[in-house]
């Protein structure tokens, strides 16, 4: 439809409004924006200069003869960084610079000089060629694909224009981790927290009897993550109320500018009873420590803090192919086995998928105790042979 003048809105703005759509050829662009002026005849003169502005737009876009801008892929990765507020595996993806401070293989490394409006299909088919040859589908799409699309997208909106919006060839894959523990492994698990054979240092089997078993038993039965568990404090455990509180979470996060929410998680009454039994008679300071009474520090990576004795109970326990975080998908299968909704359960494991019914309708502290209390326990069961190596008791 041809542009049109829009009249005042009393209360809201005393100046007509311009909308409309043109087209020429193919090529159309609506608008709805403010004249400017409160004057009807200007707001007409207003609006003939736009149609004609407009239309010289449209033509040259048809003509072909619309230059996009010249800006390489390091201004624009830059930009959108900066934007956007990208960390972890999409700012590595983007531009990964090394603890030595050099820049580790990046797309800044493979485009960094070339103009954004030069990148199409073909140079992400020799990117792929040159840089991910052998890689599975889903490292292609997390760390070229899926990065490169962002990036493209910003250099490419209205306000820059530096580019046409991108569109690759989406990968189909589904490499998602689906690995769990059964009950029985569980229990194992839980069995050769505390190594059969003599350890080397005095304070080791203490450790391994009270702070690692519990934050095993801590893991499969909350199903949080691994960072939540070594960054609890004891100020945040209620063991009364079976009530504990992790802060700045992974729900909701967006970057350092943004920290993540606060949430509250029921504790099952075993979990109660093995908290209860560490020592310490003040409950200061981190839940669990490190066998130097220590906390544990920050890693960028998923169970990093932990993967030397994880690999030794798992061993001890002759356990295959299980990482840290399958507690979590463990805990979230054994709610679903147990009958507990949906929606509880993924207030207990802290999902953001949910976040819509999460606004509406508020889950009382009650039901979170009911459900995580429908878990069975936890009794360990050692292996009946350990087929692993001494070195790993």
């Amino acid at each position: 439809m041809p542009l049109t003048l829009v009249d005042p809105r009393p209360g809201k703005t005393p100046n007509y409004g311009i909308r409309g759509t043109l087209k020429v050829g193919n090529r159309s662009k609506t608008i709805f924006e403010s004249a400017g002026v409160s004057d009807k005849k200007l707001a007409r003169q207003v609006l003939k200069v736009r149609e004609q502005e407009i239309y010289g737009e449209l033509v040259a876009e048809l003509d072909g003869t619309a230059k996009l801008a010249s800006h390489t892929f390091e201004e624009a990765a830059l930009g959108y960084l900066e934007a956007s507020k990208a960390q972890s595996t999409q700012r590595d993806a983007v531009l990964r610079i090394r603890q030595d401070g050099k820049m580790g293989p990046c797309l800044v490394s493979y485009f960094g000089a070339r103009l954004v409006k030069e990148i199409d299909q073909t140079a992400v088919d020799e990117a792929i060629l040159e840089h991910f040859a052998g890689r599975a589908p889903g490292t292609i799409q997390r760390y070229l694909i899926g990065p490169l699309t962002q990036v493209l997208n910003w250099a490419a909106k209205p306000g820059r224009k530096w580019c046409d919006r991108p569109e690759f060839e989406k990968l189909d894959f589904d490499d998602r981790r689906k690995r769990w523990a059964s009950e029985e492994e569980c229990r194992r698990l839980v069995a050769a927290a505390v190594a059969t054979q003599p350890c080397t240092a005095k304070n080791i089997r203490e450790w391994q009897q009270t702070y690692f078993r519990t934050l095993i038993l801590f893991l499969l039965l909350t199903g949080c993550r691994i960072s939540e568990a070594l960054e609890l404090d004891w100020s945040d455990v209620d063991l009364a109320t079976r009530w504990a509180v992790f802060h700045n979470t992974k729900r909701n996060k967006r970057g350092q500018d943004k920290p993540g929410e606060d949430r509250g998680i029921p504790l099952h009454r075993q979990l109660i009873a093995a908290l209860s039994s560490l020592p310490g008679d003040h409950r200061t300071g981190p839940v669990f420590t490190t066998a130097n009474g220590k906390a544990y520090k920050k890693r960028d990576y998923g169970g990093g803090q932990i993967r030397s004795a994880w690999r030794g109970v798992c061993n001890r326990a002759g356990i295959k192919d299980l990482h840290v975080h399958d507690t979590r998908h463990t805990c979230g299968t054994r709610l679903t086995v147990a009958g507990v909704h949906e929606q509880v359960r993924d207030e207990i494991l802290g999902h953001r998928s949910t976040a819509s019914g999460r606004r509406y309708a508020h889950v009382p502290r009650q039901p979170l105790l009911d459900a995580i209390d429908s878990l069975p326990e936890i009794t360990p069961t050692p292996p009946v042979e350990n087929p692993w190596p001494a070195r790993y008791a």
